[in-house]
């Protein structure tokens, strides 16, 4: 079995056909590829809607026109990874448009939905060969639960139990999990422990997307783990000739004697509309360096903590509290509010949730009171 799979679909801005004439978006050489998939998978970073009222959260709240699951069609996709950070940001109603275009276009879909029905998990099968695909994200808004949906959040030890019962069913598993930094092109020490973990319950294949740039890749225990494939159809006009403009597809050839893969890379959204197929060369950064530093444990730490640095300001200023106790008294009684209002509440639940962020803080303040 064959199977194309893509990170970060967000039809919004100059992607938003319902705003153009074009019904494709990708060009020809990315279209033969797809065409000779069995499986095609795209991530669907946004619910397809005409749903007004976002969920209150931090952070955008992204929705697209439904018009535009013409170009999962028109471009063959028949499955759809919905565990994301921002499926759910319309709430139960714009997941419920979402489902209901989905079948309607008969287009499958894994990761989010009714908490009723088995979301996390989806096999296909092919001349006695079975696939299962497990669809899991970090912990932000989407996997709250609101009337009755949620998108599949990550646990670890949710994951050893999911990953088994696959196994049962299917030949090979492949895990496709939404997390890791943003704007970041390397996997966190602990994202790299996370994803060969998946490995060691069983997992044949790992994918990686949500941090809008591509990552590297290894082969771990005779299992390939790709770190991002970045973006796929994500226009955002503040982002021009930046990593945000580059993604990856990947083909795995699954049998049952296992799993090989060819990469393919993208220009997409940059000065020109649309998606088109670019040689390795012509991204941003190596992939080759980047391939060298996953496998070096000290050079990805000193990476990691490179980052954290960049994004101590920002960091910091969330969790900043008031120390006078006098002024915490005047709360404490009530004479003044909370100097955490609803907002900084909000930005708080996010931090403490979500796997990736609460890393940062963790580093940051470990950091801080690892001095004297």
């Amino acid at each position: 079995m064959k199977i194309f799979i893509t990170g970060d679909f967000c039809p919004i801005n100059r992607g938003d056909i319902s705003q153009s004439n074009s019904s494709t978006l990708l060009d020809d050489d990315i279209r033969v590829i797809i065409d000779q998939a069995d499986l095609r998978i795209t991530n669907l970073e946004c619910p397809l809607t005409k749903h007004a009222t976002p969920i209150p959260k931090t952070g955008p709240a992204l929705k697209a026109d439904p018009q535009n699951i013409q170009v999962l069609k028109n471009n063959g996709f028949n499955l759809v990874t919905l565990a994301n950070n921002h499926i759910m940001d319309y709430g139960s109603k714009g997941i419920q448009d979402t489902i209901d275009y989905l079948k309607e276009h008969n287009i499958a879909y894994v990761g989010a939905g009714p908490t009723i029905e088995e979301i996390d998990v989806i096999f296909k099968t092919k001349d006695n060969f079975t696939i299962g695909i497990i669809n899991v994200c970090e912990n932000e808004w989407s996997t709250d639960e609101r009337q009755g949906y949620k998108a599949n959040g990550f646990s670890e030890i949710g994951m050893f139990y999911a990953i088994k019962k696959a196994k049962q069913k299917a030949d090979k598993v492949i895990v496709i999990h939404h997390g890791g930094h943003e704007m970041y092109n390397l996997p966190s020490p602990r994202l790299k422990r996370t994803l060969r973990f998946f490995v060691d319950c069983g997992a044949d294949a790992v994918i990686n997307h949500h941090t809008h740039c591509v990552g590297g890749h290894e082969v771990y225990k005779e299992s390939p783990i790709f770190y991002s494939l970045g973006n796929f159809v994500f226009d955002k006009p503040n982002q021009r000739n930046s990593i945000w403009n580059y993604g990856m597809g990947v083909t795995l050839e699954c049998s049952k004697a296992g799993i090989s893969f060819h990469k393919h890379y993208f220009e997409q959204f940059n000065v020109e509309l649309g998606v088109k197929l670019i040689d390795e060369k012509g991204l941003k950064y190596s992939i080759k360096e980047l391939n060298t530093i996953i496998a070096d444990e000290d050079q990805l730490e000193e990476k990691f903590e490179e980052f954290v640095q960049q994004k101590e300001r920002m960091y910091l200023s969330y969790l900043e509290p008031v120390r006078s106790k006098y002024v915490l008294a005047l709360i404490n009684r009530g004479f003044i509010p909370s100097l955490w209002n609803k907002r900084k509440r909000h930005y708080l639940k996010n931090l403490i949730t979500c796997e990736s962020h609460r890393e940062i803080v963790k580093k940051l303040l470990s950091n801080e009171t690892s001095h004297p």
